[in-house]
């Protein structure tokens, strides 16, 4: 009977052994990475993404598609049909279009987007181009309707996120009633889908 008890010992201090071995002592991580990918794609890609104790320091602007953002509901001024704008980068500038529908384009279509819009196009005067400033993952700019009245803009503030742009859309203008500058917030937190060529 103690031999019996003495086997069953043993071989329960080798589970626990194993166990503490697997668990505490060999590295699983390679095996939980396969493991993570199989399982959640999306997460994997945006762990892949942000290497470095999971904080991204390298943030850029792509210019190699265009930010799509569209949008269909309550607005400020009551119910929206249908809404988009789309921004394009290419070196230090950005256009814009804006539809008063809701747009979808396949990658043909933003191939000729870009086409149409790139070289000399994002380097002339026009309410629809002008500089942005990027500051780590936070980005802004403003579109001036008319160059020589600087008082008037639409301002766009975000920041730059794992698949777009996050940002807050706000509309400067002079007030003539109250004789001073105002705004309008437009849209808080509008995302901008990032679409590839």
């Amino acid at each position: 009977m103690s031999t019996l008890f003495t086997v069953l010992g043993i071989a329960f201090a080798l589970f626990i052994l194993k166990f503490i071995y697997d668990n505490f002592l060999t590295d699983n991580a390679e095996k939980d990475w396969q493991k993570l990918k199989q399982q959640d794609p999306e997460t994997a890609r945006m762990i892949e993404q942000n290497q470095g104790m999971n904080l991204r320091t390298n943030y850029r602007i792509r210019e190699d598609g265009l930010y799509l953002w569209t949008y269909q509901g309550n607005g400020p001024n009551g119910y929206i049909s249908g809404i988009s704008m789309g921004l394009l980068f290419e070196a230090g500038k950005v256009c814009k279009f804006e539809a008063d529908f809701v747009v979808t384009l396949t990658k043909g279509e933003v191939r000729q987007v870009l086409d149409s819009n790139s070289g000399d196009y994002l380097q002339e005067v026009s309410p629809d181009v002008t500089d942005y400033t990027l500051d780590g993952k936070k980005i802004s700019f403003r579109f001036y309707p008319d160059p020589q009245k600087t008082s008037t803009y639409m301002e766009l503030v975000g920041e730059i996120t794992s698949n777009g742009l996050c940002l807050s859309i706000t509309q400067h203008f002079i007030n003539y009633i109250k004789a001073d500058f105002d705004s309008e917030i437009l849209f808080i937190g509008a995302e901008f889908v990032f679409l590839p060529a």
